[in-house]
C-alpha cells in the first residue's frame, strides 16, 4: 500500500471499520462519511506513529487522561490507585497503558488529535465540571470513553464512580446521635461532584434533626495534609468552636489529627473527628480514625475491566454506567460530645 508495508486490515483493525470502508476511503474519499475518513486517517496515523517509535501497531493501548485541576498521581493517592489499578488490569489483559495529561498537547492539537497520535483505543478519564466538555470531545470521536469518578450524561459516555452522600449522611448522624451539635465540615477548595455529594449529606443529617446550618464551620481548603492544619486552626479560633469535624478528604483527615495532637486537644474525649478513605489510610495512624470510605481499588479494576471490553469489542451495547457504594466505618476518633 506504500505505507512501509501497512495493510488494509492493520488499517480496519484499528480504525474499528471494516476492510472494505478503509479501501473506499483510500481509493475515493468522498464516497464515505466524515467520521470514516477521519477514523481512517487517525488509524493511519497510530501506525505510523507506532512504527516510528518502534513498537507494534496491533498492541491495543488503554489510555488513562487525567483532565482536572487536581487529579494526577502527584496529586493524590486517590488517583494514584485509579493509574496503577488500569495498569494491572491491563497488563492481564494483554493491552497496554498510558498515562497523559490534558496539558501536554501540541500547539493547536485537539482531545481527539493527542489520542489518536499516541495510539490510544480507549480512554478512562478524569475530569471536573471545567473540563466536561472533553468527554464529549473524546465520545463523538467514536473512542471508548469512561468517567471515572464523575457522572455525564451523555448518550456515548461511561462512568464509573462511589454514592458518598447517604454514608456522609450516616457519619454525621453517628456524630449527632454521640450528642454534637456543633460539627464542622471540611472539603476540596476547588469543587467537584463527589465533595458536593459529601456536603450535601452533611446538611441532610443536620436538617435531618433540627440543627441550624452555622455556615462559619464549613471550611474549604486544598485537599492535603497541610489543608487539614489550617481548617483546625480556623475552626478552633471561633467564638463557638466545634467539637467534631467531618473532613471530606483523606490527607486533611490525617494534617487535622496531627495538628489536634500538637496543640494537646485530646481526641475523641475532646474532639471528634470523622474522615475520609479511598484505600488503607485511617490504618495508617494511631488511633485508626472514622471514616467514610470508597474503595478506588475496585473503582479502578472496574473501570478497567469495562474498557478493555469496550477497546476489545466484548462489551454490552451502551455505555457502562456504575455506581458503587461507599460505607461507614466507625474507629477510635469519635466519642460523645464533652458534657453531653
Amino acid at each position: 500500500m506504500g505505507r512501509q508495508g501497512t495493510t488494509v486490515r492493520d488499517i480496519a483493525s484499528v480504525a474499528g471499520v471494516s476492510a472494505a470502508s478503509v479501501s473506499r476511503t483510500l481509493r475515493n474519499p468522498d464516497s464515505v462519511s466524515d467520521r470514516t475518513r477521519q477514523l481512517v486517517r487517525d488509524a493511519i496515523g497510530q501506525i505510523e506513529e507506532a512504527r516510528a517509535a518502534g513498537r507494534p501497531h496491533d498492541v491495543p493501548t488503554l489510555g488513562c487522561l487525567f483532565a482536572d485541576s487536581t487529579s494526577g498521581p502527584r496529586f493524590s493517592g486517590f488517583d494514584a490507585t485509579i493509574w496503577g489499578g488500569l495498569a494491572r488490569v491491563a497488563i492481564r489483559h494483554g493491552t497496554e497503558v498510558l498515562l497523559m495529561n490534558v496539558d501536554h498537547r501540541r500547539r493547536d492539537e485537539s482531545i481527539r488529535q493527542m489520542i489518536a497520535r499516541r495510539g490510544v483505543r480507549a480512554v478512562a478519564v478524569r475530569c471536573d465540571a471545567g473540563s466536561a466538555d472533553l468527554l464529549e470531545e473524546i465520545a463523538e470521536a467514536g473512542v471508548p470513553t469512561i468517567a471515572v469518578a464523575y457522572k455525564h450524561d451523555h448518550p456515548e459516555i461511561g462512568y464509573v464512580c462511589v454514592s458518598s452522600r447517604e454514608t456522609s449522611r450516616d457519619a454525621v448522624n453517628h456524630l449527632i446521635h454521640l450528642g454534637h451539635r456543633r460539627i464542622a465540615f471540611c472539603r476540596n477548595i476547588v469543587p467537584d461532584q463527589d465533595h458536593a455529594d459529601r456536603h450535601a449529606g452533611y446538611l441532610d443529617a443536620l436538617t435531618m434533626h433540627g440543627i441550624d446550618r452555622d455556615q462559619t464551620l464549613e471550611i474549604a481548603t486544598p485537599a492535603d495534609a497541610d489543608g487539614g492544619v489550617t481548617a483546625i486552626d480556623r475552626l478552633l479560633v471561633l467564638p463557638n468552636p466545634p467539637t467534631a469535624v467531618y473532613f471530606a478528604d483523606p490527607l486533611p483527615t490525617i494534617g487535622g489529627l496531627r495538628r489536634l495532637y500538637e496543640l494537646g486537644v485530646r481526641v475523641p474525649d475532646a474532639f471528634s473527628v470523622v474522615g475520609f478513605d479511598d484505600d488503607n489510610a485511617r490504618t495508617l495512624g494511631c488511633p485508626v480514625y472514622t471514616a467514610v470510605c470508597q474503595d478506588a481499588p475496585a473503582l479502578a479494576e472496574m473501570t478497567g475491566q469495562l474498557l478493555c471490553r469496550m477497546m476489545l469489542g466484548t462489551q454490552m451495547p451502551g455505555p457502562p454506567r456504575v455506581q458503587l457504594d461507599s460505607y461507614l466505618d466507625v474507629n477510635g476518633t469519635t466519642a460523645r460530645a464533652p458534657g453531653s
